[in-house]
């Protein structure tokens, strides 16, 4: 390697022979060779890392599209058959034509409200 760098700084000078210029002709050819040659292992590398990568973006793809169709899935299902809940809401009176069924309804409702938030304040106090 110390042979080549003097060859090299004799020809930067201009003070080689021609039997030198030759050692360092042989020389940075075969550099090339190898050079070009590692570069296409990279390559190769830098393709193969593309291919991962190219197959995560993919499966995240797929993985959304699924889970898009599942949550249609699911929607179309509950418009389909609703629960209880929406079946008893719908059975429930919203207005009274009497003032006083009015009057008692509210109040019954105002009492159950009233039973949940003392037990709530309750258990938050001990």
């Amino acid at each position: 390697m110390r042979e080549i760098d003097d060859i090299l700084r004799r020809i930067a000078n201009n003070e080689a022979t021609e039997e030198e210029m030759r050692v360092a002709d042989e020389y940075l050819q075969n550099l090339s060779k190898r050079l070009s040659s590692q570069i296409d292992v990279w390559e190769k590398e830098n393709d193969t890392s593309c291919s991962h990568q190219s197959r995560r973006v993919w499966f995240r793809t797929a993985l959304a599209a699924a889970a898009c169709l599942l949550l249609l899935f699911s929607i179309t299902l509950w418009f389909e058959h609703p629960d209880k809940t929406t079946t008893a809401a719908v059975e429930q009176k919203d207005t009274f034509d009497n003032p006083e069924e009015a009057a008692a309804e509210a109040e019954q409702a105002l009492l159950q409200f009233s039973e949940v938030i003392n037990k709530a304040t309750c258990y938050n106090v001990k």
